[in-house]
């Protein structure tokens, strides 16, 4: 990976113990001690108690049970970019075992970190979905680059205990290992000094990592993560609570840039950078993303001619009081409801949801008024396709962002939209994000800080309830 910093700890374990198939002890050598003077004790696949031997001698001078606390420093790490499958593949393997077993973590539509870390850690919404958005009032584009800079479109970074400034992001995707490298540091660094509470920290380097060295490089940066954790218990004596989660998954497939200009262009639309007459359209160009954004004063028209794009999955748009989606062949409508939402299908099935609401009105949860309530649809839908996607798409055009765009597109997994001068100097493209489907929208949460088994799944938005409540003291005899 080339990183120029790398966390102080072993990359093995100089001895492990194991019965029936199952690891039980792991010996570490911290410090080149003349014999191992760290020990792991694992049950159920998990570590659960920590010996020190702090001279080495063979006699064991504390040991700890691994247990949360409320006393304890809490610091969670939030990773851009991670498919769940990925991280599942890993523990499956034997990584990560300072945690309970993975959860799928379900973001928001669009795919992307800015939004998606408003949820997470619950500060004011965003401008828009990307730094460069167009404004109705002022009816132009914004700088995008001075936004991104600036921060003004990521208020969620008031919350952050460390992340690197704007300016070092700015090189994630042109110098991705310098940039982690100076993350994993900084990362370390301040949790050192942190007390008790929730400590967050943000990496932005993995994007790039994961951008242009795909898969490869993802699993290389998580295994330094891995190390961080281990690094960060041994220091606290494992009086310390970690959390580790993703703001959105990754295609892990190279993606085409394409452009839609000549399809709207010949259909009778003007593109351009402000809105003056019925044909004009103001597309979004940023980044390297799988899915596009479009302004404009004829939201179905624009959308009648993306749907029929080979590179287009899904289009969507705001229609008075319901969110349209289509595809070819296929079109429906979305109403939020009390307690849920409801999905017409009078003219096809675009997010193919038939099969799972079937299930759900058996299982009795579809009201007599075709109200399809929200957490069972969240919960039966969290491995579909298109992950949650009533709720998702509701919310990209109603309360995610303060400037939302009038028809978004989600592309297929091996198309991505954006900026050609960014495309220039990334390209290939490894793997991207920002579309509704399942491997851009699923991400993953590891914790430590629970005491309570943790759902199969959860939304962005439910993090802090899982991973900071109070924990009840246990009984005393």
């Amino acid at each position: 990976m080339g990183c120029q910093y790398h966390v102080d700890w072993p990359d093995a374990p100089v001895e492990t113990r194991g019965r029936d198939g199952e690891t039980t002890t792991r010996a570490f050598n911290i410090g080149h001690k003349k014999r191992p003077n760290y020990f792991e004790r694992f049950q159920n696949g998990r570590i659960t108690t920590l010996s020190f031997d702090d001279d080495a001698d063979g006699t064991i001078d504390e040991i700890v049970e691994m247990a949360p606390n409320n006393d304890d420093p809490h610091l969670v790490l939030i990773l851009d970019g991670v498919p769940f499958d990925l991280v599942r593949s890993m523990y499956d393997d034997g990584r990560f075992r300072l945690f309970a077993p993975p959860i799928r973590m379900v973001s928001v539509f669009p795919s992307m970190t800015d939004l998606a870390l408003t949820r997470i850690v619950r500060s004011k919404r965003c401008i828009a979905a990307q730094s460069l958005y167009f404004d109705r009032e002022t009816n132009r584009l914004s700088n995008g680059n001075s936004v991104y800079l600036n921060g003004k479109n990521a208020p969620w970074r008031e919350r952050m205990h460390y992340c690197a400034t704007q300016h070092v992001g700015a090189n994630a995707y042109l110098n991705p290992p310098f940039v982690f490298s100076t993350e994993l540091r900084g990362m370390y660094e301040s949790f050192k000094k942190a007390g008790p509470g929730i400590a967050f920290a943000y990496s932005v380097g993995t994007a790039g990592l994961g951008t242009r060295g795909g898969e490869h490089a993802i699993r290389a940066y998580l295994l330094e993560i891995e190390k961080l954790c281990e690094r960060i218990t041994y220091d606290r004596r494992g009086r310390v609570k970690i959390s580790i989660l993703g703001d959105h998954g990754h295609t892990l497939r190279q993606g085409r840039r394409v452009t839609f200009k000549q399809a709207l262009t010949a259909a009778g639309f003007r593109i351009g950078a402000s809105i003056r007459g019925p044909n004009d359209v103001v597309p979004i160009h940023y980044g390297i993303v799988t899915y596009a954004q479009f302004h404009t004063d004829r939201a179905r028209a624009v959308a009648d001619v993306l749907a029929k794009q080979p590179s287009v999955a899904l289009v969507a748009f705001r229609e008075a009081d319901r969110v349209v989606v289509q595809r070819p062949g296929a079109a429906a409508t979305i109403g939020k409801r009390e307690g849920g939402f409801d999905y017409d299908t009078s003219h096809g099935d675009p997010l193919e949801l038939a099969g799972i609401i079937e299930a759900l009105q058996d299982a009795g949860h579809v009201a007599a008024d075709d109200t399809i309530a929200d957490r069972p649809l969240f919960d039966a839908s969290a491995t579909h396709r298109y992950p949650d996607p009533l709720h998702r798409l509701w919310s990209c055009f109603d309360d995610l962002v303060d400037k939302p765009a009038d028809v978004i597109a989600s592309l297929k997994p091996e198309y991505c939209h954006g900026s050609k001068f960014f495309h220039f100097f990334v390209a290939p493209i490894a793997s991207t994000h920002g579309g509704l489907e399942y491997e851009s929208s699923v991400t993953f949460l590891l914790t430590n800080a629970s005491r309570e088994p943790l759902p199969a799944a959860c939304r962005v938005d439910d993090v802090l309830d899982l991973i900071a409540q109070p924990i009840a003291e246990r009984p005393t005899d």
